[in-house]
């Protein structure tokens, strides 16, 4: 019974598979009946089991695992499963390649132009070359941009304004001329990295014969941080920096919302706060018992950082001391409703050296500093989680895992393939960036945070491995945390859009994935799934990750798979431009211990523990590259391949109004809700708008 189903879906499915070609990849060709063209060197979607040519895509397993190999001895992210070097088909596009330039080239000259008036005449000479060198980039990469937009009389339309589902056939020599540029694009990029090694080398030897430099001191204020901003606008948020409704509002809508969690039965035994002094933070008629029973109180905790906030003075040669601790942080809703408002905070875990700061009023002023002092502490932790495990662990290290599988294990023409190499285009590339240009001593990990290296290590290494895939799907991540409940928690940004877009996958997913597995027969009967399951559990060590065995476990996961790459990183990657590079407002060490008294310190003593010139300079320009650069929306599926065509060429796919451009305009029915959410909420949301999420962890 089964085999004569079997035989009968093939008949069925042979319909789809251009005459001329029973391969790995569609040729010019029309299907049977009225359906549209399959286009050409897009690869004809077939499951294993149905493929009547399986030695071609085995073939080509063969050549992707000799590619694409696993190791856990990366250099510099020991013990993380990642990929043992960048295969060639993984290297970015040139359109990457020329973006990732402009923007390093835009703020390395805003680093030097902040850099050069600190010093006198006679020590900006390398600087000044340095300057005059990167102008000649911006020159450079300009004539490769002007040379690559003008190939075949610009008919490809390549920089990005032509429709994802255009298809425009190279000309050979159009196409030699890509990769002569591809690989001028290339070699500028690595020289651009060079430049800013050096940069980084000259203005180490500037601190160390200028010390006064690395210290700013109080008598200027903030004024020396402001001076770091030349060329580009400062961030709004330098403007609020004291804030405590700014500074609870991160909580839900800032770079770092995975942390917040409800308040179940009792606080935590190492935070003794008083119904007193709950009351006198909330600054409202309450009581602590009422909050917790009607769920209403909300908990920072930052423990889990463990030797990321080693919470003692740590030395290095960069940056001289600093520190960084695991604080308590606890938040309430008042009654009948409103926004978050902070209460206390707690600077580290033992309650015995780490007093309660309760927010003060206003006119405080006796603890005014000092509780701004304490809000630097919490904002310093969450700094660390963020980049570390939020951010680096929980996105990049995750959709590696998951990059590694598909290339391995699914044939190029497998369905599931063609839907997922564009969700992971880049992911690879910008890993090995990581490892080689973030996390390495001296480097921007170094600079940034407090923790030694290895500690540094050590720390996102667990965090990856402690991460479990179906435990922080959205919904069971906020029904886990506590915070789902919109009739108590009526504002978190993240939370409501997150859900929308979530939802938008999901329903994708549905058309897509039914349109190949009828039953859950076909899912059990994949082979190159089963594998592929098996080594993102195994290889790729994703803790909770299990055989899938049915068409709707099939839908979940792959709209995991794909919210993380895409959403999920887009929600903690372009914050850190607007909320994370002005130290000030937050930063990844402190240059003073955390107070240990509630009163009785002034505005100075908050500027001694700032960050010195090297870190907010390297926080500066990591974090703008970072929060800047988009590439590639959610819902622009291409190869990236020359000239990038549509990576779906299945009409029942990719025809007009058929399941790709139902979930297009399910993104454009979400982007216009949270347009609509943001015109009443207390501050706008624009990180979850479709918009402004790439398809995949490109940066």
């Amino acid at each position: 019974m089964q085999g004569n189903l079997n035989r009968r879906r093939l008949l069925g499915l042979s319909a789809l598979i251009p005459a001329v070609s029973l391969g790995l990849t569609g040729t010019a060709g029309v299907v049977s009946g009225n359906a549209a063209p399959y286009v050409p060197g897009v690869p004809v979607p077939l499951l294993p089991q149905y493929d009547p040519t399986p030695w071609g895509r085995q073939a080509a397993l063969v050549q992707a695992q000799s590619a694409y190999t696993w190791t856990e001895d990366m250099v510099f992210i020991p013990g993380i499963p990642a990929a043992y070097f960048v295969p060639l088909d993984s290297i970015p596009t040139i359109e990457w390649l020329l973006e990732g330039v402009d923007t390093v080239l835009t703020l390395a000259l805003n680093l030097i132009g902040s850099i050069i008036p600190q010093f006198n005449a006679g020590a900006t000479g390398t600087l000044a070359e340095s300057r005059v060198e990167l102008v000649r980039m911006q020159q450079r990469s300009a004539g490769i941009n002007d040379r690559f937009a003008a190939l075949g009389d610009g008919k490809y339309n390549m920089l990005g304004d032509r429709p994802s589902d255009a298809y425009v056939t190279a000309d050979p020599e159009d196409a030699a001329q890509a990769t002569v540029l591809q690989s001028e694009a290339m070699d500028l990029f690595q020289q651009v990295q060079v430049i800013l090694g050096n940069l980084r080398t000259n203005i180490q030897a500037l601190l160390e014969t200028n010390q006064s430099i690395g210290d700013f001191g109080t008598k200027d204020g903030l004024a020396r941080f402001n001076a770091i901003w030349q060329t580009m606008p400062m961030p709004d948020v330098a403007e609020n920096l004291h804030d405590d409704d700014l500074f609870a509002y991160l909580r839900i809508a800032g770079a770092n919302t995975n942390v917040i969690e409800r308040v179940d039965g009792q606080l935590p035994g190492n935070f003794p706060l008083s119904d007193a002094q709950y009351r006198e933070g909330l600054r409202a008629s309450d009581t602590l018992a009422s909050a917790i029973a009607q769920g209403r109180l909300f908990l920072v905790d930052y423990a889990e950082l463990g030797k990321l906030a080693p919470e003692h003075a740590t030395y290095k040669i960069l940056t001289g001391e600093g520190y960084n601790s695991a604080p308590i942080a606890v938040f309430a809703v008042p009654p009948g409703g409103g926004t978050l408002q902070v209460v206390a905070i707690q600077c580290g875990q033992d309650p015995t050296t780490a007093p309660m700061f309760v927010r003060p009023k206003p006119d405080d002023n006796e603890r005014y500093w000092s509780w701004q002092m304490a809000k630097t502490v919490v904002q310093t932790a969450d700094f660390n989680h963020h980049e570390m495990f939020a951010h680096l662990s929980r996105a990049h290290l995750v959709s590696e895992a998951f990059a590694l599988a598909t290339n391995r294990t699914l044939a190029p023409n497998h369905p599931l393939s063609v839907l997922l190499k564009p969700h992971f285009e880049g992911d690879i590339f910008v890993n090995f960036l990581a490892a080689t240009l973030i996390l390495p001593p001296n480097l921007f990990a170094d600079m940034i945070l407090a923790a030694p290296i290895p500690d540094i290590l050590e720390s996102v290494a667990q965090d990856r491995l402690n991460w479990d895939f179906y435990e922080r799907m959205p919904h069971r991540d906020f029904a886990r945390r506590g915070v789902d409940d919109t009739s108590v928690l009526r504002e978190f940004h993240y939370r409501d859009d997150a859900l929308l877009v979530w939802g938008a996958i999901n329903d994708w997913m549905n058309e897509y994935v039914r349109i190949y597995y009828e039953t859950d027969a076909d899912v059990i009967g994949d082979t190159e799934l089963a594998a592929w399951a098996n080594e993102v559990s195994s290889m790729g060590k994703i803790k909770g990750f299990r055989p899938i065995t049915s068409v709707d476990q099939l839908i979940e996961v792959l709209t995991m798979a794909i919210y993380t790459a895409s959403a999920y990183h887009a929600s903690v990657n372009y914050p850190q431009a607007h909320l994370m590079t002005y130290a000030p407002a937050s930063a990844g060490m402190m240059s003073t211990p955390p107070p240990t008294t509630t009163s009785g310190h002034t505005e100075a003593d908050w500027i001694k523990s700032l960050p010195g010139l090297l870190t907010s300079i390297a926080q500066f320009y990591f974090l703008n590259l970072l929060g800047t650069m988009y590439y590639r929306p959610l819902g622009d599926y291409r190869t990236n391949i020359f000239p990038f065509p549509p990576s779906f060429g299945d009409p029942r796919v990719a025809d007009t109004n058929g399941p790709l451009q139902r979930f297009r305009n399910s993104l454009e029915a979400v982007e216009s809700e949270i347009n609509r959410r943001n015109t009443f909420r207390t501050a706008p949301y624009e990180y979850l708008l479709p918009s402004n999420i790439p398809t995949s962890t490109n940066i």
